[in-house]
This record gives structure tokens, C-alpha cells and sequence, in this order.
């Protein structure tokens, strides 16, 4: 597919939608396939309700990897406690074996 067409296409189904260009460059909609005349710096867009601040974000990140990682500290000192407990007993299932 061609650039210009897939200009073309984006912006007719954004105008079929009927959303508002929300601060973006006129220039776009007057030519969509020229490429000289497109927008080269950031322009914010409106989120709406469901955004969330970047602190409560990085809050919540940084709790998901803590819980993870004492979630899988546990679980493996649960298998090492196992491991120790088998080993323990085929060490004295060897040592009657010797006695024997």
C-alpha cells in the first residue's frame, strides 16, 4: 500500500468517525499525500477519564515485580525445603544399606 493512500484512507476514516482534530496541523487534511508539509513536533492530545498519572503507574509497576519476586523466592524455598527433606532421607536409607 502507498504512503499517500494510507494518508488518504486514515484520515477519511477519522473524518468518518467524526472525532475532532484536537490541536494536530491543518496541513495534513488540505494535502494528505504530501509529505513536506507534515507536522515535525508533538502535539498533546486529550486522554479523557480513563488516564492515569505516571506516579500511580510506576507505583503499581514497581509493586507487581516485588510481589513476583517474593511469589517465586517462596515458591522456591518451598522446593528447596522438599529437595532437602528427600535428600535427607535417601542419605539415611544409604546409610542402613551400609550397615547392613
Amino acid at each position: 500500500m502507498k504512503l499517500a493512500s494510507y494518508d488518504i484512507a486514515s484520515h477519511g476514516s477519522v473524518e468518518a468517525q467524526g472525532q475532532p482534530d484536537k490541536g494536530a496541523d491543518r496541513a495534513l487534511q488540505a494535502a494528505p499525500g504530501d509529505s513536506t508539509r507534515r507536522p515535525t513536533e508533538f502535539v498533546a492530545v486529550d486522554g479523557g477519564p480513563e488516564m492515569m498519572s505516571g506516579e500511580t503507574l510506576l507505583i503499581e509497576a514497581y509493586a507487581a515485580l516485588w510481589i513476583i519476586l517474593f511469589g517465586f523466592v517462596f515458591v522456591s524455598w518451598r522446593r528447596q525445603s522438599h529437595i532437602d527433606a528427600r535428600i535427607a532421607e535417601l542419605e539415611r536409607a544409604v546409610s542402613r544399606g551400609q550397615s547392613k
